[in-house]
C-alpha cells in the first residue's frame, strides 16, 4: 500500500502567500491589467504549489517527490544511502526550512520537508534498513 506524505509549511511560506494575496489585491484596486495579470497568476502559482507539494513511499519501493506542475523526482528506495537533518534554503521540493537530505551514490539527490519527518524516516527504513541516519540529534 503506498505511503503519502504532505509536506510540511513554514511561516514564511504563509507570508508569501498573504503578501502574494495582498498584492493581487492591490493591482485590482489600481486597475493596472498587467499588474492584475502578473499578480492572478503569481497568486496561482503559490497556491497550487502550497496544495500539491507530497512525497509518495509506493508500495513497489519506490520514493516519488511532487510539487506542483515541476517534474516529479522518483528514486528507488533501495538506491538511498543516508538521510539527514538539514535547514539548508536551497530551492527543492520542500514548503519548510526542518528538511531532510537525500543521499544516493554518494551525491546529495534533494532535499524534502515531510510533516512527520520520524514516521516517513520508519517506512524508508522498514524498507532499506541500510540507510544511515546523519545528524539524528535533529529529529
Amino acid at each position: 500500500m503506498d505511503r503519502d506524505f504532505r509536506s510540511k509549511v513554514d511561516w514564511w511560506y504563509y507570508l508569501a502567500m498573504i503578501l502574494v494575496g495582498g498584492f493581487c489585491v492591490v493591482s485590482f484596486l489600481q486597475t493596472n491589467v498587467w499588474m492584475m495579470i502578473c499578480m492572478v497568476l503569481t497568486t496561482m502559482l503559490v497556491i497550487h504549489v502550497f496544495l500539491n507539494t507530497w512525497y509518495r513511499i509506493t508500495s513497489d519501493g519506490i520514493l516519488i517527490a511532487h510539487c506542483s506542475f515541476f517534474p516529479e523526482k522518483k528514486i528507488a528506495i533501495s538506491d538511498i544511502e543516508a538521510l539527514e537533518s538539514t535547514v539548508m534554503p536551497a530551492s527543492s521540493y520542500a514548503l519548510s526550512l526542518d528538511r531532510l537530505m537525500i543521499w544516493s551514490e554518494g551525491k546529495q539527490w534533494m532535499m524534502i520537508s515531510p510533516v512527520n519527518k520520524q514516521e516517513f524516516v520508519k517506512v524508508l527504513k522498514n524498507i532499506n534498513p541500510a540507510i544511515q541516519i546523519r545528524k539524528t540529534e535533529l529529529f
